[in-house]
């Protein structure tokens, strides 16, 4: 939900239906991501943000690419995590010269990034739980269909971005993706398929891991 909207005397039976559907997607269990309103040090009362009735949705605000948060988003505190949101190319046609490119500025690009990051996570778990069945390994710490059930709910998905590693500097809300994914991509370009299997699988052993949050 890359988008806000701040509750008004006109706005209110909406907003009302608004809070009424987010709650009942929390209690379906479906991952839910919004943006913070980029308004600066005001208070952020909007919505899907503002909605009470759960804390099952990420708030997600813009960060600069130091990985600080972006000076509109207000007080980080105030998000669950930080994306890359501050003049990120929306495309390179015919590989330009990054000078000439479109950008995109603001929580909303962010609130994209955690969304595909949390696909991303989804897919490497389900797979390697498939990896898993084909090999009839469930020893140790392999990956299962329960693990990918389980992180299919937000605590768990919380955890797993918890667990790819976030930025001290931060106030661990920037999630430093390379420091999984970078290796792991390397590495799968070396090998077979078979190969890149086991890579996912190694993934997803990271990603399943739980983590004791505050």
């Amino acid at each position: 939900m890359s988008w806000t909207i701040e509750r008004t005397a006109t706005n209110a039976t909406d907003i009302t239906d608004l809070e009424a559907a987010i709650e009942a997607a929390a209690r379906a269990g479906i991952l839910m991501f919004c943006a913070a309103n980029d308004q600066g040090v005001a208070a952020d009362r909007s919505f899907p943000a503002a909605c009470g009735g759960t804390k099952h949705l990420f708030k997600i605000g813009a960060a600069e690419a130091s990985g600080t948060v972006w000076k509109w988003v207000g007080d980080p505190a105030d998000v669950d995590f930080i994306f890359p949101g501050h003049n990120v190319i929306k495309d390179r046609p015919n590989n330009a010269p990054l000078e000439k490119c479109k950008t995109l500025t603001g929580s909303s690009v962010a609130t994209a990034f955690a969304a595909g990051l949390a696909a991303l996570v989804l897919y490497c778990v389900q797979l390697g739980a498939l990896n898993t069945q084909d090999l009839k390994d469930r020893q140790g710490n392999a990956v299962t269909m329960e693990d990918y059930k389980a992180i299919k709910g937000h605590e768990r998905m919380k955890e797993a971005f918890v667990a790819i590693g976030t930025s001290q500097a931060s106030g661990n809300k920037y999630i430093e993706v390379w420091d999984v994914f970078g290796p792991a991509a390397k590495k799968a370009d070396k090998v077979g398929r078979g190969g890149r299997l086991e890579v996912v699988a190694e993934v997803a052993r990271r990603l399943k891991t739980r983590k004791t949050l505050e």
